[in-house]
């Protein structure tokens, strides 16, 4: 799976955390899994049935996740019943998932850091050593350019949260 989405059913079925209450996250796997608010309801469920039914005919409408940085995780904020419904039915559910974004900062420091790294390595390829597949390398690095600019883009940003004043 990827952070937007994507990946199959039975993907989405390995990540769902639905131990609830006495669920278990792994903060050092990177595991990017899936934990539901409240218990996942059963296959049987009235509202689960009706969304399965909208899961064979291509009509189901996104579950909406919240990336939350502190539990390294997804978080269902509503279509606990539909992502039953499309693991139910062996469907890839549609996502929709908020995120903090990278400030305007963050995003021009990290491609001020990409670039001078690509033209640094583009002058060291320029200099007077042999270099056997130089194309190769002038690829390599180009590609990593493109990666890395766009990871700025799609990237999350950590999750900020502040203690409630009493």
């Amino acid at each position: 799976m990827t952070p937007t989405g994507g990946g199959s059913a039975a993907q989405w079925r390995s990540l769902l955390l639905d131990d609830h209450p006495d669920g278990y996250i792994d903060w050092f796997d990177g595991s990017w899994g899936v934990m539901p608010l409240r218990r996942m309801p059963p296959p049987d469920d009235p509202r689960v049935k009706a969304y399965r039914k909208h899961a064979r005919e291509g009509i189901l409408p996104p579950v909406l996740l919240w990336w939350f940085s502190g539990l390294n995780c997804h978080v269902i904020l509503d279509g606990h019943a539909r992502l039953g419904a499309a693991i139910a039915e062996n469907r890839e559910p549609a996502v929709l998932v908020l995120s903090r974004a990278p400030s305007e900062e963050q995003t021009r420091a990290g491609t001020e850091k990409a670039l001078s790294t690509y033209h640094l390595t583009m002058s060291l390829l320029d200099g007077p050593h042999p270099i056997t597949d130089r194309q190769g390398l002038v690829s390599a690095a180009s590609h990593l350019l493109a990666t890395q600019l766009h990871s700025l883009k799609v990237d999350y940003a950590p999750t900020r949260a502040w203690p409630r004043p009493r």
